[in-house]
């Protein structure tokens, strides 16, 4: 049982004997009624459920991806009947489906560093940074297990930017599709990677997670029942930001302050998604220059005039010759990338292992922005929970304790743009990076003397066309602007910000008790009309509340502890 301070005895001994009594008859119905955490058990079966179709992927990817590696030795990959508009849109669709996958697989990471930031004592925030934030003691959240978590992550989206390769001059498929068996067991291994994790931490943790649920309120009302917080009492007006400034009455404000002033991580977050889009940015102007001054140069060559011009162009196809020319060859082997097709560096195979780790150097800083980017849209999404509580304008609809989280996914506006964005961003850079392999005919050969040369057979190229580029540049600005929205974007009203901030959470809500329908609302509890200082809070029924006096201060007392705590206090 928590010891008293003599502080909060002489607070609890000034109230009045009714407005005690009436706080602990509250206080004991919220327990017999039950309405204290939500485990959201439901949550938890989803995730083991995502775990488990995560699971069933990764096996087909492998074994399928590994039968082409053993039987189809000659192209390591195996053709598919597919249209370039079917292939395009079959790519976005895999990206979607493992955009949800991951996702899924992931949140269980997320739970599990939440409560293991919680029993170091070093939770603060409903929401943290996952990749980029470890636990000092449990093994599936070390920083380590981040780096393969993240490398997996990376690995998967990057293996379905290469899951299909064009054909090109093949001497029994001509120009066709084929399935790339490296990218598949690729695919197949981040997959697996991020189950693993993820099985990890659902039996290491299932004992430490108090609650599944990433609803702020049930977060913060979990660590107000264990006692590791207590409200503070005069905070009633005090927003997140002001989290480490004295208890004080204070008038109501307008407008509240941004994530940017609350979390110091943000502003790094920030510089990231922008210098991710300035690259973005240079990357189609670098490819425009270079075919510009290729074709200044090749008008002192003798060649045919197509091949002595160039006009910009947006055509979203492939253009290889003549002036409307959009893309740049990149060879994964140093011999081919010099124009020698006659000879090569490297193997097919190890072509296609190069061409992944290629991809997965460009997927790899988008996938950090991405994840980034993650976060601040959580924080809104916290804040934009606790709102629902109070609006000035019209009825407020309530905030809930306990909330789907798939409804809450897609009823956020702000996490339906990012999970389109995980899947779109990816998508467009494997169709800006189009992986061809070139057959060369193996009856030419060079003739040096009396020796004869073959051609090389095989050679693995990147097509950059910088027309699709140009879109994920102007995606990627959209990202930047986005993320510096909800960065800096004020909250407007009178109500305290608190962006999923725990402690400030306890402090601001008095009441936990909810409706029939699992809602409760914030105003003015003063009672009196004629009191100059306040008091806001919480409650069950909205017509108990009243408007906010904007001309006043509130600073009034927080009365609700816990009720072990509080029948301590007034015992005394």
């Amino acid at each position: 049982m928590n010891e008293s301070t003599p502080q909060s005895r002489n607070r609890h001994g000034s109230a009045p004997d009714e407005q005690n009594k009436l706080l602990v008859e509250r206080l004991e119905d919220d327990e017999q009624s039950e309405s204290i955490v939500d485990r959201a058990s439901n949550t938890r079966h989803g995730c083991i459920g995502a775990i488990v179709v995560g699971m069933v992927l990764s096996f087909l990817c492998l074994i399928s991806g590994t039968y082409m590696l053993v039987v189809k030795k000659k192209r390591l990959g195996a053709p598919i009947s597919l249209s370039t508009p079917g292939q395009e849109a079959l790519s976005l669709a895999i990206n979607l489906v493992l955009a949800l996958c991951t996702d899924g697989m992931m949140f269980v990471h997320s739970a599990s560093l939440r409560w293991e930031l919680y029993r170091e004592h070093r939770l603060e925030f409903n929401t943290n940074i996952r990749l980029f934030t470890s636990s000092k003691k449990f093994g599936p959240n070390k920083w380590y297990i981040n780096v393969i978590a993240l490398v997996c992550l990376i690995l998967s989206y990057a293996a379905s930017s290469v899951l299909f390769v064009t054909l090109v001059n093949d001497e029994e498929l001509g120009h066709s599709i084929m399935i790339n068996a490296t990218a598949l067991v690729a695919l197949g291994l981040g997959l697996v990677g991020q189950a693993l994790i993820g099985i990890w931490c659902l039996v290491a943790s299932h004992k430490h997670i108090l609650t599944w649920s990433s609803n702020p309120l049930n977060s913060a009302l979990v660590l107000l029942q264990s006692g590791d917080l207590t409200p503070r009492p005069g905070r009633c007006m005090q927003p997140v930001h002001q989290r480490h400034a004295p208890a004080q009455p204070a008038y109501p404000t307008k407008a509240q302050g941004s994530i940017f002033r609350a979390n110091r991580t943000v502003r790094y977050i920030l510089g990231i998604i922008w210098a991710m889009a300035l690259l973005a940015i240079a990357w189609p102007i670098a490819l425009v220059l270079f075919l510009k001054v290729d074709a200044d140069k090749a008008k002192s060559w003798d060649v045919v005039e197509e091949a002595k011009c160039f006009e910009f162009g947006f055509n979203w196809s492939p253009v290889t010759y003549g002036c409307h020319i959009n893309e740049v060859l990149l060879a994964l082997s140093p011999d081919l990338n010099n124009g020698n097709k006659y000879n090569t560096d490297y193997s097919y195979g190890t072509q296609l292992i190069l061409c992944l780790l290629f991809v997965c150097l460009v997927q790899g800083g988008q996938t950090i922005v991405l994840h980034c980017l993650e976060l601040l849209v959580n924080l809104s999404r916290d804040e934009a929970i606790w709102r629902q509580a109070y609006n000035e304008s019209k009825k407020a609809s309530g905030t809930q304790r306990s909330t789907n989280p798939f409804y809450a996914a897609v009823s956020s506006w702000e996490n339906i743009i990012l999970f389109i964005a995980k899947a779109v961003m990816h998508w467009i850079i494997g169709q800006s990076l189009l992986t061809v392999f070139e057959w060369y005919d193996p009856t030419e050969y060079l003739y040096e003397s009396v020796s004869l040369i073959p051609y090389y057979h095989y050679g693995i190229y990147f097509y950059m066309i910088y027309s699709r580029l140009f879109i994920y540049a102007i995606l990627a600005v959209f990202l930047a602007a986005f993320g510096t929205y909800l960065a800096l974007k004020q909250p407007q009203g009178c109500q305290p910000a608190a962006l999923g901030h725990l402690q400030t959470l306890v402090d601001l809500i008095d009441d936990w008790k909810t409706n029939e329908d699992g809602r409760m609302w914030w105003g003015d509890k003063t009672g009196s009309e004629d009191s100059v200082v306040r008091h806001a809070g919480t409650c069950c029924g909205e017509h108990e509340l009243g408007p906010i006096h904007m001309e006043k201060y509130a600073g009034g007392q927080v009365a609700v502890v816990s009720l072990r705590t509080y029948i301590t206090d007034s015992s005394v």
